[in-house]
């Protein structure tokens, strides 16, 4: 009898519990705005404080990731952005002490540019960092699948756009001599408010996107094993078909015997 299901969902074979890739790791994009939120919003009143607790975040989320790896929540680890939000603090923080005032004033240009820097970078080598986002979403024989990577490709882009426009924002209160007044309405839509939200929209559609177009992945174990039809030399094998010896055959005579078909399914683990 032929099969003519499809394989039937991951989660039949592994279900999903409470820290599994279908619960925390689809949700990690959001963990790198912890740190990239904090540092935006304090920097310009509380350059120090912002840096040290943008520091403190970034690694604490790598260490959480590493503990939610070892648990069977993410499918890999360690994620680049995680890494490089905690470099960009670091060096930001250490720098504040010796810079303070340029810190200060030119910070959204820093982290932004090294952010957008990154992304197109990656994007550019054909290995968009939301790669390791995305395959957060489907089983592991899925994660070279072409719309997986081009769903990174898609959510990347946004991440790309999102982090060129707070860089160039930042011109409105800087050309406008407001970049020293935290209360300034230019200062705090420009370079706090506008940069946070951007960010988030970008996260939100690295969560949403995934979902619209890898429903069929997420759904199955990375592809379709559904049986062939193959035709097999019973010859071949040794003991001929069905456990009964091969025909005798003289010397230049063929086989009479026709191939005969048999079931070949393959299915995945």
């Amino acid at each position: 009898m032929w099969a003519t299901q499809r394989v039937s969902s991951e989660t039949q074979f592994e279900p999903p519990g409470a820290c599994s890739p279908y619960w925390v790791g689809v949700n990690a994009i959001f963990l790198p705005l912890i740190p990239y939120t904090i540092a935006t919003a304090l920097h310009d009143t509380h350059v120090h404080l912002a840096f040290i607790l943008g520091t403190a975040f970034s690694g604490g989320i790598i260490l959480f990731g590493l503990l939610c790896r070892l648990a069977g929540g993410y499918r890999s680890w360690p994620f680049l952005f995680e890494i490089l939000m905690l470099i960009v603090n670091a060096v930001l923080l250490g720098m504040s002490y010796a810079e303070t005032h340029d810190i200060i004033k030119y910070t959204p240009f820093i982290a932004n540019s090294v952010f957008s820097a990154f992304v197109v970078v990656s994007i550019a080598f054909r290995v968009p960092f939301t790669l390791q986002y995305v395959r957060q979403f489907v089983p592991r024989a899925s994660a070279t699948h072409d719309q997986v990577t081009r769903a990174a490709y898609y959510t990347s882009a946004a991440w790309a756009v999102a982090f060129v426009a707070n860089t160039l924002i930042y011109l409105v209160p800087l050309c406008e001599g407001k970049d020293w007044q935290h209360s300034n309405a230019l200062n705090l839509v420009f370079r706090i408010i506008l940069p946070v939200f951007f960010a988030l929209f970008a996260a939100i559609f690295t969560r949403i996107w995934p979902v619209k177009v890898l429903q069929m992945l997420i759904q199955s174990i990375g592809f379709d094993s559904a049986p062939r039809k193959v035709m097999v030399n019973p010859l071949a094998f040794p003991g001929g078909s069905g456990g009964m010896p091969p025909p005798f055959l003289g010397s230049g005579v063929p086989s009479t015997m026709p191939p005969m078909q048999m079931q070949v399914h393959a299915v995945a683990v």
